[in-house]
This record gives structure tokens, sequence and C-alpha cells, in this order.
């Protein structure tokens, strides 16, 4: 790199990650090709390009760092790139080109689609493009767990199979290797004699049967290192399971070998089917706090003199500066809490079914009325690219100057955005209330008959959607349950509903809104109200899914 004088101003910055996040930008060629030619039909006289290929969704990019040094030292004033986020996509970066805009070391941005000054409208259009552009990459990043968990779910293993399969591009499928299929299985084979080391099979394979890696762009077809053939001979997904963030999944790939066959090579390494993914014994580990020193509550196993087992739970006292005085309880009594606290919250099939009919013809009510307001949005939306078209040819025949021009149009293309934003959203956030409020009077019917007769995960569930901040003290299990089911709680507890009767005039929600004042039709209406406006308000996060209802 050229040394930059210090009558040096102009600069261009052009970045390109190799990552997802920017698949559709331009090459860093074709941005520094049309960034050139915008500086030339601007008047910009460009002393240096600077460009570099990295993501630019964490700090710590070295070209971009050299370059905001020189931005301090004042021998670079002004930069041009494609767009804001090529300079940042995280708030630590998108910080310092503000902050240096504040200290007037940096006095513009230039970008095709506008320029950026040292004004307070400016900065402000700064911090909203950054932070879009952050927002871009934390979705994506959810979009590819998502994914990844959908895969999951569906047996296939994300990412690279281990050596013997491959990646099926067309069928985003895992198929056997038909060159390293074979080998490998050998490879288990001589291991399940028990008559060859991990060395030796090794030594085998690599000189008589010539196995070799796979081959990429700029790895790889070498022989197999030491330290992968441990890795292949612990791995679970051999006999056809996927092990995944600690825990073990049925893959849907061929296996390679049977699980007997696995356990015996454990035996044989003296690992006893290492790796297993942590398995949980106990219901309630990790969801309760201890009501005086804050500590986690654990659980175990004990045995009594008459060789009877026993769960206690109990506070793990590892806080050394509180002298906790808690003591165990059982794993029933505990249980039995949790059943009361259910109960306490418990309506009937007639109650349920009841709501559910009502929800319902309130969604379809809702969908209704608000079809005039979607058809409201749609026209201001097609009504702003009319504008937007407009606003070119008034700029084209002279009408309005830059500064106009570029407000009007950043004013606009915000709006429409947000527009797009409420169209986009409109379907899936009725349906998303209809589903929550389900879920939470689902939830009441059946969540106290679920968890007496339930497995672990089962009862390890219904606790986790009951709420958080569960603390145990005195031997008393504390329960504050999350919104929905607290409103339930209450109408249940309250003498009008537990008497309520449906009576036929009743069972729809015109003639329900007809009832009395005060009675447990109209009770239940308003509960009705408040689970639904926690679930639009996004107030509440109904995830009830663990158990089929």
């Amino acid at each position: 790199m050229n040394h930059i004088s210090h009558m040096s101003k102009t600069i261009i910055y052009a970045r390109k990650s190799s990552e997802s996040e920017d698949r559709q930008i331009l090459s860093i060629e074709s941005q520094v090709r049309e960034l050139k030619a915008f500086a030339e039909n601007d008047g910009l006289v460009i002393e240096k390009v600077f460009t570099e290929s990295r993501s630019a969704k964490s700090p710590g990019r070295p070209i971009f760092n050299q370059l905001f040094a020189l931005v301090q030292k004042g021998i670079i004033d002004q930069v041009v790139c494609w767009k804001l986020d090529r300079l940042a996509r995280n708030p630590v970066d998108g910080g310092a080109v503000i902050w240096a805009m504040e200290e007037q070391k940096l006095k513009v941005i230039h970008t095709p689609q506008r320029s950026f000054l040292n004004t307070g409208n400016d900065k402000f259009w700064m911090q909203l493009e950054f932070g879009m552009a952050k927002k871009y990459v934390d979705d994506l990043s959810d979009n590819v767990k998502r994914g990844l968990r959908a895969k999951i779910a569906q047996g296939w293993m994300p990412g690279m199979p281990p050596l013997g399969y491959l990646n099926d591009r067309n069928t985003h499928t895992v198929i056997k290797d038909p060159v390293r299929f074979p080998l490998v299985r050998k490879m288990w084979d001589m291991m399940i004699t028990g008559s060859f080391t991990p060395r030796k099979v090794l030594q085998i394979a690599t000189d008589q049967l010539a196995l070799r890696t796979r081959k990429f762009v700029r790895m790889g077809g070498g022989p197999v290192q030491y330290s992968t053939i441990y890795r292949i001979f612990t791995n679970p997904f051999y006999y056809g399971a996927i092990l995944y963030n600690n825990e073990l999944f049925t893959g849907s790939h061929q296996p390679m070998i049977s699980k007997s066959e696995y356990d015996r090579v454990q035996e044989i390494l003296g690992l006893s089917s290492r790796p297993r993914p942590k398995q949980h014994n106990f219901a309630f580990t990790g969801m309760i706090k201890c009501g005086e020193c804050g500590a986690a509550i654990t659980a175990e196993h004990k045995t009594n003199r008459n060789g009877r087992t026993y769960i206690y739970y109990h506070c793990t006292k590892r806080k050394r500066s509180v002298n906790c005085t808690q003591r165990v309880i059982e794993r029933a009594a505990l249980e039995i809490q949790i059943s009361d606290f259910l109960g306490s919250l418990t309506i009937s099939r007639e109650i349920r079914d009841w709501t559910i009919e009502i929800l319902k013809e309130l969604h379809d009510d809702e969908r209704k009325a608000d079809s005039a307001t979607l058809n409201s949005l749609h026209r201001r939306f097609e009504a702003g690219r009319k504008e937007l078209g407009e606003l070119v040819n008034m700029r084209l025949r002279g009408l309005l100057n830059d500064d106009e021009y570029l407000a009007k149009k950043s004013d606009l293309e915000q709006e429409q955005f947000r527009l797009k934003e409420l169209l986009n959203d409109s379907d899936a956030r009725f349906e998303h209330v209809l589903k929550a409020c389900e879920d939470a009077f689902d939830f009441a019917h059946t969540a106290k008959g679920q968890f007496d007769n339930g497995t672990l995960e089962d009862k390890r569930a219904i606790l986790c959607y009951t709420g958080s901040n569960l603390v145990l003290l005195n031997g008393i299990l504390q329960i504050k349950p999350q919104k929905p089911l607290r409103d339930i709680q209450t109408a249940v507890q309250m003498s009008l509903v537990k008497t309520l009767r449906f009576e036929p005039q009743f069972l729809s929600y015109a003639k329900a809104k007809t009832s009395p004042v005060g009675s447990g039709i109209s009770n239940w209406l308003r509960l009705l109200d408040d689970v639904r406006n926690a679930a639009l308000s996004g107030k509440s996060n109904f995830c009830y899914q663990t158990i089929t209802l």
C-alpha cells in the first residue's frame, strides 16, 4: 500500500464478506469500479482505495482500523463506500464512525444513494442504517439457527458429515461416500476384533487401503490424522445418531455400524460408550433458586437402610459468603406443591371449549375488521411508490435540488419500509395471537393431568411454561406464573367463575356480550380480552409445544 500524503482527504473503502450475509453485494472489484465512476461524476478526487474481505458483524477488521487511525490523525476526512453497511454492521464500529463525525475528523461519507454530513439529521439516519444492518445480521443468525434446528429435527446433520459420508446438494441429505464408506467400515471391523490398536488401524488404512481425506479447493486429500481416528471411533453418527449441542438425535442417514458394535469399540478404547450427552435424570434441576442464598437447587439420589431410593432437592450452597440453612425436600413433596398450584388454575372442558370458540369468533371478526386497514395500507404503499417515481421526475426537471431530493427520498423510503413490514406482519400476527391464546387455555385445562401422569420431560416442560423466577424457601416452592396463567388463575379462584354455567343463549360471542355486568360470563369475557391484549402487545411469550395436548 502506498503511503498517503498529508494532503490526501478522500478515499474509497470497499468490503465484501465471504459469508452469506453479503451474498447479494457487488464484488470488491465491481464496487471499486462503480465508486470510481461515481466519484468522478461528483468531482471527488480519490487518493487511495482500501479494500477488505472480512465480515463486519464484529469489531477487529485490520483495514478498517487502519483507515480510522488515519481519520483520527486528520489525514482522511472523506470516505466513499457503496453503502453504510460496508463500513459497519456492529455497534462498536458504527459508533466509531459517528463519533469521528461528531469530533469533525470525518466530514462526509459519500454513497451512490446519498451523502452523510455532520448534521443531526444525517447522524440520525446513520444510526438508523447501522442499526438496521446490525438487525439484519442478527435476523440472519436467528434464521440460520432455526434452519439448523429444523434440519436436526428431520434427522439430518447440519454442516459437514464425518469421513465416509457426503452431503448431497440436490436432496440436501447425507449419503454414503462411495469411495470412503467401505474403507471406514473396514476400520471399524478391525477395531471390533480387539486385535488392533487405533494407531495400527490408521497405519493399515493409510498404507494398504490408501484411505485419504476428502479433497477441497484449499485443503484435504491427504492421509487421515491420528487424532481423527479417535473422533471416528467415538462418533455416534456412525450407528445412526447425531450428537448436537450435547444432545443425541435420531439420524435419517444410513448407519455404518450397529449400536452394539459401537459400544464394543468404546469398551476396547476404555471410554464406556463416550461421548454421551448430558442425561437429565432430575426434572427440575437448573430451574429453581434457593430463597435464602440465591444459589441453584440441585438434586441427588439417596438410598435408606432398607434399600429404598429417594430423590431429594436441596441448595448447592455454593455461595461461601452466605451460611445457608435450607434443608432438603423430597421430590414427591415438591411435585405435590406443583400439582396443587396447577390445580389452582385448572379449567373444565366446558369452559375450555367455550373460550376457544369465542376466541375463534373474535379472531374472525378482527380479521374482517382489519381488512379495511389492510386495504388502506396497500393504497398508501402504492401511493408511496408513485410518489417516489414522481420525485425522480421532479429532480430531473430541476424542480428539486440535491438536498431536497435526498431528504424527501429518504423519508419516502423509510415510510415504504415501515408499510411493507406492517403488510407482511399482519396475517402472521393474527394467527400467532390465536395460537398463543389457545395454548394458554389448553394448558389450563390439561396441565395438572399431564403433570401428575407425565414423564420427567413432561413435568419439566410444564413447570418451565408456567413461569420463571422459581424460588424454594423453607420447603415451599414459590411459583410466579407468567401473565396469561396469572389472569386465568385469578378468574378460576373467583366464586362466580367457579359456579359458572353456560346457558344456551350465551354460547356465542354476540350473545355473551349481553350478559349482566359482574356475572361469570362477563368476567370470563374480560379475561379473554386481557389474554388477547397481552399476546397482541407481545408482553407474553406463549410457547407450550413440548407436550402434545
